[in-house]
């Protein structure tokens, strides 16, 4: 039945007052009882997807983060990303974005100036990744949604990788050893390869661990927490159903990484999820904390008997207090090792080249300033606590703009970032910076856009 011009007319104006309409979402802000819609972003399209799958890439894949593709590669991904911010007129900012690259050119003069070294290879490969980083943030307007939809295709594409090798394991066939002829990049020793789709490793136990597209399976467990964390702080723009389907997939694929940090953070992002839900099906506020606890205690007794976890925890005790032979590349070790260094230099660090940032172990090679173990405590060492301090305070910011201000909530997910910190050194890999850039007063995180 056509409606009367009478009712058309209450219906706009209603719809000019800001009256909730399907696309408004629970954190849409009430003024007097009217529900005042956000403006509406664009959603996220297909070249989104590239360029956070490019994105992705550039911070962690085996083929491209090599030393010798890395220098090729990072000026033609600032050149291409920078033609496109351009290309877009998009904003020019976040005006944060030049207090973070005046802090980091000015500890980067202190540490030429007392060292007396100057090397542009370096300082210009640092600030490619800050201007790979920028650009990512101002090119994807929904970066933690997108981010979320590249993680989920990611584990559905190790999977064919990862399951393929399993089952060739235990038929006798060696899948590593036939796809190494179209390897991109392969070590010395054969143990790892890369086909730029998958990672490779030949020798037990990390033969049998999932490393999907990245370096080790610990750095692909990194990121796919990241991803479970904004998964759960955008939860709102998902069915149940499309939540938990996207959820277990990543849980799954965390899984077979067999990565002991990656499981000490999922137990957090757990907490996470509990609390998400508590909050969005409006459940008591004692009952998120009580399911906090009864996951926490379930995780360790899960941990305890999983036949990797035990022996790898005390692996690393051992090698940090007796300090065997690379103790220092260990996490718990390097944490002992940066120490000395912090202390030392804690607002400037030692910056990122051998000959500085081991100046307090002359007994140690070159070689041996890479490989760190404690991606946190090594970021602190290289560029001071200050620069540390507002990477957390920057990523605290995001994720409270993810979560629709809710403190708590925020906390938890910034936890989950510093334990995979302390697996990896995701610092030094343009993802992680994104951070410094994500938290400006320009950035609209939409919370209601459908997937």
């Amino acid at each position: 039945m056509p409606k009367t011009s009478n009712e058309a007319r209450a219906l706009t104006g209603a719809a000019q007052a800001g009256d909730c309409g399907p696309a408004a979402s629970a954190d849409t802000p009430s003024h007097g009882g009217v529900c005042r819609q956000r403006p509406r972003q664009r959603p996220n399209t297909s070249l989104d997807f590239l360029l956070m799958l490019f994105f992705v890439a550039l911070s962690g894949n085996t083929a491209l983060i090599t030393p010798g593709v890395t220098k090729l590669i990072m000026p033609a991904a600032v050149i291409l990303l920078g033609l496109a911010v351009f290309a877009q007129k998009k904003p020019f900012g976040p005006h944060h974005g030049f207090f973070i690259l005046a802090l980091f050119g000015a500890i980067i003069a202190v540490q030429v100036v007392h060292f007396q070294i100057f090397s542009a290879v370096t300082i210009l490969g640092l600030f490619c990744r800050f201007a790979i980083a920028y650009c990512a943030v101002v090119l994807i307007p929904d970066f933690a949604g997108t981010y979320v939809r590249v993680m989920l295709g990611l584990a559905a594409l190790s999977f064919i990788f990862y399951f393929s090798y399993q089952a060739g394991a235990a038929l006798g066939i060696d899948v590593a050893a036939l796809t190494r002829q179209f390897a991109l990049y392969t070590v010395p020793s054969g143990e790892c390869s890369s086909i730029l789709l998958h990672t490779f490793y030949s020798d037990p136990p990390d033969a049998y661990r999932n490393a999907g597209m990245f370096w080790e399976p610990g750095a692909f467990a990194g990121y796919v927490n990241l991803a479970l964390v904004f998964l759960c702080l955008i939860r709102a723009r998902f069915t149940k159903k499309d939540f938990y389907i996207r959820f277990v997939v990543l849980s799954v694929c965390l899984l077979t990484t067999e990565s002991t940090i990656g499981y000490i953070a999922y137990a957090v992002v757990v907490c996470l999820e509990i609390m998400t839900r508590a909050r969005r099906t409006g459940r008591p506020s004692l009952l998120p904390y009580l399911g906090m606890i009864s996951a926490l205690a379930l995780f360790y007794v899960l941990a305890i008997n999983l036949d990797f976890m035990v022996p790898k925890i005390q692996h690393s005790v051992l090698s940090a207090t007796t300090k065997a032979p690379g103790w220092q590349l260990d996490r718990l070790g390097t944490i002992f090792f940066d120490l000395d260094y912090i202390t030392v230099r804690p607002l400037t660090g030692w910056g990122i080249r051998g000959e500085t940032r081991l100046e307090l172990n002359p007994e140690l090679t070159e070689g041996e300033a890479n490989g760190r173990g404690n991606g946190m405590s090594n970021f602190a060492a290289s560029f001071g606590v200050l620069a540390l301090g507002v990477w957390l305070v920057l990523s605290y910011q995001t994720l409270l703009r993810l979560s629709s201000q809710r403190k708590m909530m925020a906390l938890v997910g910034l936890i989950v970032l510093v334990i995979s910190l302390n697996d990896e050194c995701f610092l030094n890999y343009p993802l992680f910076l994104i951070f410094f850039f994500s938290a400006g007063p320009w950035r609209k995180v939409p919370r209601s856009l459908p997937n």
